[in-house]
């Protein structure tokens, strides 16, 4: 019975190279802006003057500081909390 278990739960490797794929797209883009939720947020670093902005095309900027250790992924999601932490002040 404990074999069937097993098989039963097991996720077939081909949707595995899926997430995967899909996992490695999210860590450098598409990024969607929290503001106009368009795909046109780019994430810049300056690591000369060690800073990381965030900029959209429809006018939302915010800039953040910079960590050697985070991903573009990393400065999107501290920038999506910004935002939200800005909506509940409202």
């Amino acid at each position: 019975m404990s074999i069937k278990k097993e098989t039963r739960n097991k996720i077939p490797t081909s949707r595995i190279k899926i997430l995967v794929k899909e996992a490695k797209q999210m860590v450098n883009g598409p990024y969607y802006c929290p503001n106009c939720r368009k795909e046109l947020l780019q994430i810049l670093a300056d690591v000369k003057n060690k800073e990381v902005y965030a900029v959209c095309k429809c006018g939302l900027e915010e800039k953040l500081a910079y960590a050697p250790v985070f991903q573009p992924i990393d400065y999107y999601n501290k920038f999506r909390d910004i935002c939200k932490k800005r909506v509940m002040k409202r």
